[in-house]
């Protein structure tokens, strides 16, 4: 007799990083009735590689572990992020940058002929030529050089508050990045789930479809021999054709979850996905005990989502200080030049000598009477605003994520005691009926309807070991924590 049974005494585990998991196995048969001892720990063997070559032509087994670590290494949503981090850096060092000189060096010639107005107001007709070379360049008579060979320009605020700001960027962006891998990690450890559930549910299927193949042998044989109705056997035939219609919509399922998960992990989706696992893992991730205050304690404290807006205040309220900081601080403009400089009427030459030029200027402005300044602070309170804003909305929604997961497992569960307990029943009534049908004390029909409850007990059960484990995986991920331990 082939049965399928998952008496859940316990869980396969899978642990991710110093997250407590409860170490038990669950038993399961998938071709004939088991023992404990034969069956002990489902998860894959020595000979079943994380990601390696299955027997059929173009499918490849992964495990949960191994779909974690290739998408933390080759995702392009994780890579866009590490970017985001790199640009925020480049930021930060322009910031830094602003209170640091430029430096030109190069030389100006020049050539004039015809008429120059003068100090005292006379044009007189002059023909002069002169040439400046070293260190900066553009110099004209009795001017400064216009452009110094070491110059800088900043106004103070900038040059104090900018690095501030681009530094509380630089936090945002990597808690952002952190937040994005967290998630994106946790997807593909639902999808892989989603992946095992199907295949669970197949293999589920194809062996509820040999009990019924069998009942349906029965029923043919009574209906031929006269002991039973043609009605009956006709009844198990459609009663097959239902449960090969749920296998074939299996089918659609784990090629479908299959595509996924292999788009999640960048992988070439004619390579089909395989999971090593016989039996969905059953997670253990958060602490049962932990209360729904003490999970959302632990979330406020641990989640990189809510450091990254935390950041984003942090930056609004620096740029706020910097613009009302910006009337008071004057925008300074240093210049040092040094050269060769030298000239007089054409065609000739002469006269060079070194000169050096040292320029500072100072200059306090006042935008449109300061109410320009004024705008724009308020653009930046308002900024400070909208930061603060998008804390609490990202606080609220990440609270709503830890509560919904944390009532999930918990129904879960219960749904898994449950189905358990179903299953158990269900297969006991189905071999009590097929027992007293083989010793002819009953119709082959009265088997039927003890199948169909195994079956669906079955069905059952995978999804709510599934359900659990993806519930897990989504409150793990909620307060904070990165599947996979990075």
């Amino acid at each position: 007799m082939l049965v399928m049974l998952f008496p859940l005494t316990g869980c396969q585990s899978t642990r991710f990083g110093a997250m407590p998991v409860r170490e038990t196995t669950i038993r399961a048969s998938l071709g004939g009735p088991t023992t404990p001892d034969e069956n002990a720990g489902l998860a894959p063997t020595a000979a079943q590689e994380p990601m390696a070559q299955s027997s059929e032509e173009g499918v490849q087994s992964i495990d949960l572990e191994t779909s974690l670590q290739l998408a933390g290494a080759e995702n392009p949503t994780i890579a866009i992020a590490e970017e985001a981090v790199r640009a925020s850096l480049a930021l930060r060092m322009q910031a830094r940058a602003l209170l640091f000189p430029t430096l030109d060096a190069g030389s100006n010639l020049r050539i004039h002929r015809g008429n120059l107005l003068t100090a005292r107001g006379r044009v007189i007709d002059v023909d002069l030529q002169s040439l400046y070379y070293g260190f900066g360049a553009d110099v004209k008579g009795a001017g400064t050089v216009a452009v110094p060979g070491l110059r800088l320009v900043s106004h103070l605020a900038d040059a104090y508050y900018a690095p501030r700001a681009a530094q509380a960027r630089v936090v945002a962006s990597r808690f952002d990045a952190a937040t994005t891998r967290q998630y994106l990690l946790m997807e593909v450890g639902i999808r892989y789930l989603a992946l095992a559930e199907a295949e669970a549910r197949r293999a589920a299927y194809r062996q509820s479809l040999k009990e019924f193949a069998e009942i349906e042998r029965l029923t043919t044989n009574h209906a031929k021999s006269g002991l039973g109705r043609d009605s009956d056997a006709q009844r198990s035939r459609a009663e097959s054709a239902f449960v090969r219609a749920d296998l074939m919509r299996t089918n659609e399922e784990t090629d479908v979850a299959a595509a996924e998960l292999a788009r999640l992990l960048d992988l070439d989706p004619s390579a089909r996905l395989r999971a090593a696992d016989v039996v969905p893992p059953l997670l253990e991730l958060v602490d049962q005990h932990l209360t729904l205050p003490d999970l959302l304690e632990q979330t406020r404290a641990n989640h990189p989502e809510i450091v990254a807006r935390s950041a984003d205040v942090d930056q609004q309220e620096i740029r706020l200080k910097q613009e009302r900081m910006r009337p008071f601080l004057p925008t300074v403009a240093v210049g040092f030049s040094a050269g060769d400089f030298g000239g007089g009427n054409i065609p000739r030459f002469k006269d060079f000598a070194a000169r050096t030029d040292f320029d500072v200027v100072a200059v306090w402005s006042m935008q449109n009477l300061l109410m320009g300044n004024r705008a724009v602070q308020n653009v930046s309170r308002a900024g400070l605003e909208m930061a603060h804003a998008a804390l609490t909305r990202t606080i609220d929604r990440i609270h709503q994520e830890v509560a919904e997961a944390h009532a999930v497992t918990q129904a879960r569960q219960q749904e898994i005691d449950l189905a358990r307990t179903r299953v158990a029943t269900s297969l006991s009534a189905y071999e009590h009926d097929l027992t007293r049908i083989k010793n002819a004390k009953g119709l082959p029909l009265e088997v039927l309807q003890s199948a169909k409850q195994l079956a669906e007990a079955r069905q059952d059960l995978v999804r709510a070991m599934v359900g659990y484990s993806q519930a897990q995986l989504r409150l793990y991920a909620a307060m904070g924590n990165t599947p996979g331990g990075r």
